[in-house]
């Protein structure tokens, strides 16, 4: 599930790196080091930021400053605020609060306390954001309920006219258009945007009083008598009459729009319309525009007596006088949207199903929300469905209601199954493919966890190519919100683990039958100084432990992979699975930065500091070879400052964090450095997208802006790439205006593409502080297997072809290059 994100703005680097230590378990951490960047920042991701902790002394653009422009801009509502300062005074706290912030944190302060905090406030602003969502839809079911009523009321005059049921529509849609363009071409009226909803919605009781005319003169096929003309002329008084008595809401804006309506829509603008023969701007402009539009209306739908006009027809005997006379400035009106309402009309006069169908979901429970919500839904499943196309990883998706089940292109191909099916849990293919035992057994554990638990691990046997292979299934669970202990959906990942647990099982076997494991000389332990990777047998396993635990308070094997440790217990050593390693450090998953699998990975030792509360823990982790299967060696002890002054241990543990932090870091553009390169990406060796870029004439930008714009244009470029990319991708400062960049798991088929996205960002990339500097790059990249630093070579060949444009991105093809 991607976690919430927050982003911290703070000149201090130690004060981001100690807040970013705190909160990184639960979220997702974005960094700036002043206001302008915070506003930059926000403009981009407001949307997905859950909350924003603001210090209030900074350059540039202090605290208080942030606050007054996003309260300007609106976007308080969007990000709940927090102020993080050593500031106690009143004057600054009582300021915060005017400006916006909902909370406001003292400096120094208990890690747990700031925890708790920012998750309340964020639990607080969404359960707000909930309610106001609730009262939201609650206004929309009760005005849907109200329209839904004049509908019904519509429907039933238009059905004793024998009009069809879409007169009332159709006025009401043209009456709309006539409005808005009158608005738009003069202020004559002063109408306002509710006046406009308020008249639409009045037009559609303009015939109500012919609820009291006989029903036989209202249907008559041929020419009505004048007798019979005057007693449908009637209908105008009638109506309004009957508004006009309402027993409450007679003074309501919207009756006494609909009472002028009734009463005047058959005047005539030279005062030959009933019933009172008004002229001008005596008739009011409500009535003169239901007055237009029911005529047209009326020329242009089948009627007992008639024959259907076309829309070009009926406006020409409009405009002839033929249906009496109108106001020149709606029939101008009218000529404006003439298009609009020849193509809108024809969708107006079918409401009548659509109307149903809102009664129908109003009666469903469906409501605003909702509906917006299915949209984002789709949205949503057209790009998964795009970038899972590109992938062979073995996923699926499942969903309660509508009950369907979607398995990934990978999965599908494997298991043989269909990639989408709908009611899953009636398909006896599935039933066939899962097996009772498999079905049962999953069903038994949904049942017994907690709404708090979402997460689910198991192990099982699935055919995967016709073999039964063991594998590991990883589900993420939704609980229903509306039924208790109810599964909304599932989503799953499937990882065969076959070959690896028959390892396993070996070595579990091997070791519980060792009656007296051989003897190990500490100097015999095989390390190779050129790479530090030990390789010993699995006889020599727990040698190793008991030659390693006097010096460190815990030593464990991890296998990075699956999170599997292998360690000594009273019984002698034991292999166990899905003992996840990070568990010891509170996490709920992967540590940010695993040691074990940089170990594994670059064959080298690696080392880090990691907290539990104010308890410190240095770690070493070695790759170690078991039998030629890779795992990592990690050593724990804790850092002990039991003679230290109060106080020492947090300064140390913030100092050792931030330098963690700092040893890969360029301090000028705050990506990796070339020291992270050379010691944990160049000798990788596998299956990688790689780039290297340049910025484009970056020697002219510090000749003619100076170093400052350079050392901007360097930060904003590095920035601008790097919240395009992964998580697990690499970017490096390689050095001067080169940077080097490593995609984990990249398809070949979308390397170009992504490489575009990044020129594409820093080509529309602005500088508010140095408005005339525009900043390009040039890309090469490769995408290939073998050692990064031999891909880095074929990347700096395509780099030298995209510098020769400038402003490009050129893929390294290996074919291309050697046709040359």
């Amino acid at each position: 599930m991607e976690r919430k994100k927050l982003l911290i703005a703070d000149d201090s680097e130690m004060n981001r790196a100690i807040l970013a230590n705190m909160l990184e378990q639960d979220f997702e951490i974005m960094e700036v080091s002043d206001g302008k960047e915070a506003l930059a920042a926000l403009q981009i991701y407001r949307k997905d930021l859950s909350a924003l902790l603001l210090d209030i002394v900074m350059p540039e653009m202090d605290g208080f400053q942030v606050l007054e422009e996003m309260k300007q801009r609106q976007w308080l509502e969007d990000v709940p605020t927090v102020m993080i300062s050593a500031e106690t005074g009143s004057g600054y706290i009582d300021r915060a609060f005017e400006l916006g912030a909902v909370d406001y944190i003292n400096r120094p302060f208990s890690a747990t306390v700031v925890r708790q905090r920012i998750i309340n406030t964020i639990l607080l602003h969404t359960r707000r954001q909930e309610m106001m969502d609730i009262l939201t839809s609650q206004v929309y079911q009760q005005e849907k309920s109200s329209e839904v009523m004049l509908s019904i009321l519509n429907f039933a005059v238009e059905y004793r006219n024998g009009e069809g049921g879409g007169h009332m529509s159709g006025v009401e849609y043209l009456t709309g258009l006539l409005l808005r363009r009158l608005m738009a071409v003069t202020a004559q009226y002063s109408l306002t945007p509710e006046d406009v909803n308020l008249i639409c919605t009045a037009s559609g009781l303009h015939d109500i009083g012919k609820l009291l005319v006989p029903e036989d003169i209202l249907q008559k096929p041929g020419k009505l008598t004048d007798e019979e003309f005057a007693i449908i002329k009637t209908h105008t008084k009638l109506g309004a009459q009957i508004l006009s008595e309402l027993p409450m809401h007679r003074n309501e804006k919207l009756v006494k729009y609909a009472i002028e309506i009734c009463r005047w829509h058959h005047e005539r603008w030279n005062g030959e319309g009933y019933p009172d023969g008004l002229a001008g701007d005596h008739i009011p402009i409500a009535a003169q525009v239901v007055s237009l539009a029911d005529a047209y209306d009326a020329l242009t739908s089948k009627r007992s007596y008639k024959q259907a006009f076309s829309h070009e027809k009926a406006v020409e005997m409009i405009h002839n006088g033929e249906c009496g006379s109108y106001n020149p400035l709606l029939l101008r009106c009218l000529d404006d949207v003439s298009d609009t309402a020849k193509q809108g009309m024809k969708d107006a006069g079918q409401t009548v199903a659509p109307l149903r169908r809102v009664v129908e979901e109003l009666y469903k429970g469906q409501d605003l929300a909702a509906a917006r919500m299915t949209q984002q839904l789709e949205d949503a499943y057209a790009k998964q469905d795009f970038f899972t196309s590109l992938s062979d990883e073995l996923w699926f998706d499942y969903t309660a209601q509508p009950s369907s089940l979607h398995l990934s292109r990978g999965l599908a191909e494997q298991t043989g199954l269909p990639s989408v099916m709908l009611e899953p849990l009636q398909s006896p293919t599935l039933q066939m493919y899962l097996g009772k035992e498999l079905t049962e057994g999953l069903k038994r554990q949904l049942e017994g966890l907690t709404l708090e638990e979402t997460r689910l691990d198991l192990t099982t046997k699935l055919r995967l190519r016709g073999r039964l292979r063991r594998c590991q299934l990883s589900v993420q669970i939704t609980w229903s919100a509306r039924k208790q202990r109810r599964c909304a959906a599932l989503l799953g990942k499937v990882t065969d683990i076959e070959d690896r647990s028959q390892c396993i099982e070996q070595l579990r076997a091997e070791i519980q039958h060792a009656e007296t494991p051989q003897a190990l000389p500490q100097h015999s332990l095989p390390i190779s100084a050129s790479n530090g990777v030990i390789r010993i047998t699995h006889h020599q396993l727990s040698h190793l432990f008991h030659t390693y635990q006097p010096l460190f308070e815990t030593v464990r094997l991890v296998d990075p992979g699956i999170c599997m440790q292998v360690t000594p217990g009273p019984d002698g050593p034991s292999v166990r699975e899905n003992d996840y390693c990070y568990a010891m450090w509170c996490k709920k998953q992967r540590c940010e930065r695993c040691i074990s699998q940089d170990a594994v990975r670059t064959r080298q030792i690696q080392n880090k500091v990691e907290s539990i509360g104010k308890d410190m823990y240095y770690i070493i982790a070695v790759c170690i070879e078991v039998d030629g299967t890779p795992y990592s060696l990690e050593c724990i002890n804790p850092i002990r400052l039991d003679n230290g002054p109060g106080g020492q241990e947090e300064h140390l543990l913030n100092q050792l964090l931030m330098r963690n932090r700092q040893v890969y870091m360029d301090s000028a553009t705050q990506v990796f450095n070339r020291r992270y390169y050379d010691e944990q990406l160049r000798e990788l060796s596998g299956e990688y997208a790689v780039a290297m870029i340049d910025v484009d004439n970056f020697k002219q930008v510090n000749d003619r802006f100076g170093h400052a714009a350079g050392d901007a244009a360097l930060y904003r470029v590095a920035q601008t790439m790097r919240s395009l990319l992964r998580s697990s991708d690499a970017l490096v400062r390689y050095g001067g205006d080169e940077f080097f960049l490593l995609f984990q798991s990249l398809p070949r088929a979308v390397l170009h593409q992504k490489l575009e996205v990044l020129c594409c960002a820093v080509r529309e990339l602005k500088l508010p502080e140095f408005p005339e500097l525009h900043l390009t790059i040039s890309v090469g990249g490769v995408h290939g297997q073998g050692r990064v630093r031999d891909l880095i070579l074929q990347a700096d060949t395509a780099l030298y072809e995209a510098k020769i444009k400038k402003d490009c991105v050129v893929v390294y093809e290996e074919d291309a290059n050697e046709a040359e």
